[in-house]
């Protein structure tokens, strides 16, 4: 199988498609690619459902930004995606019909004949089927091991909870010196920093070395959430404690401070019982190889936004 800085190598078009930009997954992979555009790349689609500020500041950066709903159907998602050669599906997530037909963002692929196809998940996923908002992800991995052998390039990259969770709760750290999830305080997970996914999967698409398959990222450390406000406390000289909380309370906290749509805060819930539950423990271990680099940790997350942290 091809690697897919063969297809854009070779392709006079050199046109990638990500959707899933109206959340920051989305987003930093889009911005990512744009930082090359014109070096590597002639023209990237940015895919959304709600015009944001994420999707304004990719429009601001030259991104070809395109609206689509899973209402709509497959024929406008197979119109989009055949402008491209590649397509990295990251879940639509703020789509407000996310959990019924979400896998028509993997199945359009095949039907608009693109070159290659990533698409972006969780880790641990196949063991979430009781959780709602995460049912659609398995779905999607379904669609994707139905279709992939019909690409050059197909690839699987599974995401552990990302550590940028907590920017939702800044002012919750700033003002509460609190961190209240729905989940036990000794849940072992592994997260990863957005803008570390980012670049592994600018890397897969980029480095003809890397081969296609399927990746399972992880930050390079196991923690747990007692031992991320011990770290929030030393970074930020305060006293802040983690408190184990409802669903429902949590949940309640987010839609107060308006920052993402409710099937994102549904999302989040589910993901953090499925952390409580020791569905997301693994730590693969090959971060640093996969990124060239050395991964950024929780202690560095916290340091390099602490300012978001602070009254």
């Amino acid at each position: 199988m091809a690697t897919f800085a063969d297809i854009l190598s070779l392709s006079t078009r050199k046109t990638i498609l990500v959707t899933g930009c109206d959340m920051y997954g989305g987003f930093q992979l889009a911005r990512t690619m744009l930082q090359q555009k014109g070096k590597y790349f002639e023209h990237v689609y940015a895919v959304y459902f709600e015009e944001n500020l994420l999707v304004k500041e990719l429009k601001k950066l030259g991104a070809c930004c395109i609206r689509l709903a899973i209402a709509d159907g497959a024929d406008p998602v197979v119109e989009a995606y055949s402008k491209a050669d590649v397509v990295v599906v990251v879940p639509p997530v703020s789509d407000e019909q996310w959990g019924e037909d979400a896998c028509v963002f993997v199945l359009a692929a095949e039907k608009a004949k693109v070159k290659g196809l990533a698409l972006c998940s969780k880790v641990g996923v196949d063991k979430m089927s009781e959780f709602k908002m995460l049912e659609p992800l398995i779905k999607m991995e379904q669609a994707y091991n139905k279709v992939k052998g019909n690409f050059k390039a197909a690839s699987l990259v599974r995401c552990s909870l990302h550590i940028d969770v907590l920017w939702l709760f800044r002012r919750q750290i700033a003002l509460e010196h609190t961190i209240s999830l729905p989940a036990r305080s000794d849940a072992k997970f592994a997260p990863l920093a957005e803008g570390d996914g980012a670049q592994v999967l600018y890397n897969m698409l980029m480095d003809p070395k890397f081969p296609t398959g399927t990746y399972e990222l992880t930050g390079a450390e196991q923690v747990d959430f007692k031992t991320i406000a011990h770290n929030a406390a030393s970074m930020l000289d305060n006293s802040i404690r983690y408190k184990q909380v409802g669903r429902h309370e949590m949940e309640e906290y987010l839609k107060q401070q308006g920052d993402v749509c409710e099937n994102f805060i549904g999302f989040v819930s589910d993901i953090l019982e499925a952390v409580s539950k020791g569905l997301v423990e693994k730590c693969s271990g090959d971060l640093e190889k996969l990124l060239g680099k050395q991964p950024v940790s929780v202690k560095k997350y916290l340091e390099r936004n602490a300012d978001s942290f602070k009254p």
